[in-house]
């Protein structure tokens, strides 16, 4: 019942720490170790669904990290819109003054968590966008409640 999860990060123990974190939440994690890997993944997945052939995404979040190797995370998202303009992205980076311009010419609301971050931070903003997802899983599935806080950033535009 949890979030389908792609993440691109490059540094192997955060990208375990998401993994572990968000899994024991309920969700499920795919891990890509840089923004090329995470395009390729996405695509791979991208769909044909219904009688309609509208493409849908099987990802509910894609996260990414900014500076990675082979592609940054901002030229990853922007593909990744391209693809589909309704795809919730959030970055999670330490360089957010360099990404800024990046993400201005994507175009599009991005949610952004700043590195270094307590891990219920991530927790807060994966889960915190939709509430009534997060009541029904803590009832229903979640191993640790949500403790209800807030704390999500702000969408940029």
């Amino acid at each position: 019942m949890g979030l389908k999860i792609l993440v691109a990060e490059d540094s192997p123990s955060i990208a375990l720490l998401y993994k572990k974190s968000l899994e024991k939440r309920g969700h499920t994690v795919i891990i890509t170790e840089n923004g090329l890997k995470c395009l390729y993944q996405y695509s791979d997945d991208f769909k044909i669904r219904g009688d309609d052939k509208k493409k849908t995404s099987l990802y509910d979040l894609v996260i990414l990290d900014h500076k990675m190797p082979r592609m940054q995370g901002t030229d990853v998202a922007k593909e990744i819109i391209e693809m589909n303009p309704k795809q919730r992205i959030l970055f999670v980076t330490g360089y957010v003054k360099d990404m800024m311009k990046g993400v201005r010419k994507i175009g599009q609301k991005i949610e952004l968590l700043q590195k270094p971050f307590p891990v219920n931070a991530m927790i807060r903003q994966v889960e915190g966008v939709n509430a009534r997802w997060i009541k029904k899983m803590v009832e229903n599935t979640a191993k640790e409640p949500w403790d209800g806080e807030e704390g999500l950033s702000e969408v940029l535009q």
